[in-house]
């Protein structure tokens, strides 16, 4: 593949001229030449950026990520301060992470009160579903409300129209680096992984299969499965947590 060909060095080239344009003057340290570090850490870039057009409800998409993020790892590259005792890569990382939260911010509509508003509604949909042991159907969360069925459809298309969740801490991905860095063998990971898989609930299996195999995001989960976004994330993040747990078990992560 030509350098003119290659994406990445395409993102690189666009997102190091306005980096360099607008970056202020950092710290002097001895890291290698930006262009190494983009090629060394590239990955924290692709990790950050996958995990934000999962769950930003269609707000920009994974090349557009990608740009922003790497224009996040030139800034680190230029304002990393060794003496912070911070390895560079948690650092970059940090930056890679805010570069991307800043620029969806800017693109999302909702005042600081609605986002306020839409994470009321998220939590007491949540109580609800742990009262009741289900997810609770339109009257029962009118009723739990105490409001009409009208008022709390405008309510959801109010607090549901546009929104982006801060991905999980932990997720499969860092499953994944986990088992890579295992002693175990190939072999003996993949049959691990498959008997822990299986013994997840069958609700958690559904929202892994759907959210890494069939790349669904959180919105078109809860579609499938009849539930709130965030209700999704929920799922999500307890799915992940149990299955981390039943590998450390078994002895396959730490």
């Amino acid at each position: 593949m030509s350098e003119k060909s290659d994406p990445l060095r395409q993102h690189l080239l666009g997102a190091y001229k306005v980096a360099k344009r607008d970056a202020s003057e950092g710290p002097t340290v001895d890291l290698p030449p930006v262009e190494e570090i983009v090629k060394t850490h590239a990955h924290l870039v692709w990790r950050q950026a996958r995990r934000f057009a999962r769950t930003s409800g269609g707000v920009l998409d994974v090349d557009d990520l990608v740009s922003v993020g790497l224009m996040g790892l030139i800034q680190a590259h230029s304002t990393y301060d060794p003496g912070g005792g911070r390895p560079f890569g948690t650092y970059a990382e940090f930056r890679i992470r805010g570069a991307i939260l800043d620029e969806l911010r800017r693109f999302d509509p909702m005042s600081q009160p609605a986002r306020r508003k839409a994470r009321s509604f998220d939590k007491a949909v949540a109580e609800l579903a742990n009262q009741l042991g289900r997810e609770p159907d339109e009257d029962e969360m009118a009723e739990h409300l105490e409001l009409s069925l009208d008022d709390l459809q405008k309510l959801r298309k109010d607090t549901q129209s546009v929104r982006f969740v801060t991905p999980d801490v932990l997720d499969f991905d860092d499953i994944r680096e986990d088992l890579s860095r295992s002693k175990m063998n190939r072999a003996d990971l993949r049959v691990v992984l498959v008997d822990a898989l299986a013994k997840l609930e069958e609700r958690d299996q559904q929202v892994l299969a759907l959210y890494y195999f069939h790349d669904l995001n959180l919105r078109e989960i809860g579609e499938v499965l009849s539930v709130t976004e965030a209700r999704v994330c929920q799922l999500h993040k307890s799915a992940v947590v149990h299955l981390r747990e039943i590998l450390r078990l078994e002895g396959a992560v730490d």
